[in-house]
């Protein structure tokens, strides 16, 4: 919980200097009643989808999965530390010590694993963190300038009262550390984006080769969906309705046909490097245009 806990008081250290020492004394004009609740807007969203990251549960293979296997016939991955059979795109985080259903990462800054039921909202805490500092750096620079530019330029400077050296000292630091999280968080969301965009988890795109696909990649707009819901007007709620939940369960998959290679279900090659599915096909190829030809001779 000690990572929670710092970016709770960075959240609250920039929250608190934002409110308090740049526009709440301007209130009640009216800039600053829309600058405000603009802002309220992004970081009440912000502080939802935080509580969502941390307290959604991932995601928990169902009990008894995939004891009766039916006419399935690809292999399946057992987990000897939690004792079930793991889904695909499902692995054990060594940290949480269970299995997690299409996990991404464990993310010590939300003290849970990001997995299928709250990977939504940790894109969504993602955005409306950087949304929120992108409104806060805007709107604060100005005012700090003005600041130190009226205090180094007043005759008592040396003599200011505390309180004036203590409100420019907090807006400094809370806009440094809004620069900062702008700058680390730029390629970070974009990365997380590209990764839902292309039906990739952090894990599987560790393992890619380059410019290889998913294949579970079906689509932009349905990897998206199988993430955020299906109703787009409620892509931006950090909340799960029956129109806003992941599409899906977890454990199957949609998998995009041409890329579906089972390197055990492969036919073995022979010494020539001819596969024995080749042969196949090319013997179908024959045997079809010997009875066309026979259709011909037995019509003439």
């Amino acid at each position: 919980m000690g990572f929670v806990a710092v970016v709770f008081g960075i959240i609250l250290e920039v929250h608190l200097a934002f409110l308090f020492l740049v526009w709440g004394p301007k209130l009640p004009h009216l800039d600053a009643v829309l600058v405000l609740f603009v802002y309220h807007i992004f970081f009440s969203n912000l502080m939802l989808s935080f509580y969502r990251c941390i307290m959604t549960d991932p995601g928990l293979v169902p009990p008894n999965w995939g004891f009766y296997m039916g006419d399935e016939t690809k292999r399946r991955r057992y987990c000897k530390m939690c004792n079930v059979w793991k889904p695909d795109r499902t692995h054990h985080c060594s940290i949480c010590n269970r299995c997690i259903l299409n996990m991404d990462h464990h993310c010590p800054w939300i003290n849970n694993c990001v997995g299928f039921y709250n990977r939504k909202f940790f894109i969504q805490l993602l955005s409306y963190v950087y949304m929120s500092l992108i409104v806060v750096v805007f709107f604060s620079v100005k005012d700090l300038c003005v600041r130190f530019h009226d205090m180094i330029r007043d005759p008592n400077f040396p003599n200011l009262p505390t309180w004036d050296f203590f409100c420019l000292a907090d807006i400094g630091i809370a806009l440094f550390l809004s620069v900062l999280l702008l700058f680390t968080l730029t390629n970070f969301i974009r990365f997380h984006i590209r990764l839902v965009m292309e039906n990739y988890t952090t894990i599987e795109n560790l393992e890619r080769e380059e410019g290889a696909k998913s294949k579970f990649d079906i689509g932009r707009r349905r990897n998206w969906e199988q993430v955020f819901g299906a109703n787009a007007w409620l892509w931006w709620l950090p909340w799960h309705t029956p129109a806003s939940r992941p599409i899906g369960d977890g454990v199957r998959w949609r998998v995009h046909y041409t890329r579906v290679i089972d390197e055990d279900e492969e036919l073995p090659a022979d010494e020539d490097g001819t596969s024995q599915a080749s042969r196949l096909l090319q013997g179908s190829q024959g045997s079809t245009a010997r009875s066309g030809a026979s259709n011909l001779r037995g019509g003439g």
